[in-house]
């Protein structure tokens, strides 16, 4: 889903701001219909309208549901044409805490390269950070001979999130699955490739996937009328 994006950076914001305000007027909304659809605070829009507020990714996705367009309409500056596919506005209610569907997930993984890894849950537990990627529905990741990873198997728990503390948004995917090594010379080459225009050098690591068994997350949102 186009409209299903989170994280910190955006590529330009001096026209965004406006790129809002026109949609928002071609659609006849006021500002306060935009919080409603959207979950934001009223005063945070206006802020943001001005060029005077932070925007994140996780705000832009929900603004681009309530102004029916999509985060990349609204970001190149033609959010008149909306996307093929979009989610319905979202509706006002009481709840903080919203579930978010599978496909919603892996939308959201798809614009992090950094999660938590944790396992050792039958005896000493551990956390650590990876660099990963999205493989289909699988989740990929390498490590350097030798690390604390380098030997990790079995079921394992993978989670990331985005907090924008700004718009008092959120959102938080868990993955539950069986990590395994990757044998395969294709696939790990193919894997390296991919991996060399963000990541550091990938050269003689060891790559590990992961085939999630139970995928669940949760996007946090304020009250509807929160200030």
């Amino acid at each position: 889903m186009d409209n299903e994006t989170a994280g910190t950076r955006l590529p330009d914001m001096v026209d965004i701001p406006r790129t809002i305000r026109t949609r928002r007027e071609q659609l006849g909304l006021t500002r306060a219909d935009v919080c409603a659809r959207a979950g934001l605070p009223l005063k945070w829009l206006v802020e943001l309208e001005a060029g005077d507020a932070p925007l994140s990714r996780a705000a832009l996705g929900s603004l681009a549901v309530a102004l029916e367009t999509s985060v990349t309409a609204l970001v190149s500056g033609t959010s008149g044409t909306p996307p093929t596919t979009r989610e319905e506005p979202s509706r006002p209610d009481a709840r903080k805490l919203i579930p978010m569907s599978e496909n919603e997930c892996y939308a959201r993984l798809t614009t992090h390269e950094v999660g938590r890894l944790a396992g050792g849950m039958d005896h000493t537990p551990w956390v650590l950070p990876v660099n990963y990627v999205p493989d289909g529905r699988d989740i990929v990741f390498s490590t350097r001979p030798g690390s604390p990873l380098a030997h990790v198997r079995g079921t394992v728990a993978f989670e990331v999130d985005d907090v924008d503390r700004h718009a008092r948004l959120g959102w938080s995917v868990l993955l539950i699955g069986v990590v395994e090594p990757v044998t395969d010379l294709i696939e790990i080459a193919r894997l390296t490739e991919a991996g060399d225009d963000t990541w550091p050098s990938r050269h003689n690591e060891l790559w590990f996937r992961i085939h999630p068994g139970r995928v669940t997350g949760r996007r946090l949102r304020p009250r509807t009328g929160r200030r």
